[in-house]
């Protein structure tokens, strides 16, 4: 194995802060990533494990969510994800828009279904998503996000949902999207928050409630997630956190989180982030 021995974002000096998965803190920007380096194999097969085998932990997403597409069902994307598309895609000013991890096509079928003038790409490393989303004629290609520096375009918007904790180069990643963004373009993503341990006080020792490396790779919170993307050049960087609970009405851990969350003492679990180039 190989391991990163410094920061992966700004070079500076890490801190293993979690033996169990090797995971270290950045003392500058405060990334918490995970310090082993994965081959490119490894996150194919992953992928495949995690969407596609019978018996897979996202199944709903390559499965159900693809069968409601083919039956042309009503598309579900989220409070907050349409909150974003509306405010920054389908406002009538943007003209082109880029997804990193675009799955089998549930946001570029929501996109086109809302105005098909808007073009759109998707980037998508696993095979059977990407095929499910050239069955649906969207605008797709096989490939990891390092396919963006091959295209002859830019972008007014880049999205990542639920795709930027999975990147293991993400300098990388973050310079290529600057570099492909239009001025004064954006970006918006949704991504895990790494805070939300702290809603289980007596957690064990090292668990991080999110999937575990080499699935997760980074882990953010709405303060590490702002300070990366501004050094890496963006501003005007707004990151706002989940406030509630998901709904679970048969649990009692739910309603005990829904109050703390009435008096902000609640973690929500997921950051979204709207950043600007310059």
């Amino acid at each position: 194995m190989i391991y990163h021995k410094e920061c992966k974002v700004c070079k500076s000096e890490v801190t293993l802060i979690n033996k169990t998965y090797n995971l270290g803190q950045c003392k500058n920007c405060k990334l918490i990533f995970c310090l082993t380096i994965y081959s490119q194999d490894q996150f194919i097969r992953v992928y495949d494990e995690l969407y596609n085998e019978e018996n897979a932990i996202y199944r709903n997403h390559a499965v159900v969510e693809y069968d409601m597409l083919l039956e042309n069902k009503k598309i579900k994307v989220g409070y907050h994800r349409s909150r974003l598309l509306k405010k920054h895609i389908l406002n009538g000013k943007c003209e082109s828009v880029l997804e990193v991890g675009s799955g089998i096509g549930l946001i570029g079928s929501y996109i086109r279904n809302e105005n098909k003038q808007i073009k759109y790409l998707g980037i998508e490393i696993d095979k059977e998503s990407y095929q499910k989303s050239q069955f649906l004629k969207l605008n797709t290609i096989n490939d990891d996000f390092t396919a963006i520096d091959t295209l002859e375009e830019s972008f007014d918007v880049i999205m990542l949902w639920e795709v930027i904790e999975h990147l293991q180069d993400l300098k990388l990643f973050l310079e290529l999207a600057y570099k492909k963004l239009n001025k004064n373009g954006k970006i918006i993503l949704s991504t895990p928050n790494y805070n939300k341990i702290y809603n289980y006080p007596k957690r064990e020792e090292d668990a991080i409630f999110q999937d575990k490396p080499p699935v997760h790779l980074n882990f953010f919170t709405k303060e590490n997630i702002t300070a990366i993307f501004e050094i890496n050049h963006f501003f005007k960087c707004k990151a706002t956190v989940k406030k509630f609970p998901y709904l679970e009405i048969k649990s009692k851990k739910f309603y005990i989180d829904f109050l703390k969350s009435m008096f902000n003492n609640y973690n929500g679990s997921t950051i979204y982030l709207e950043a600007t180039k310059a």
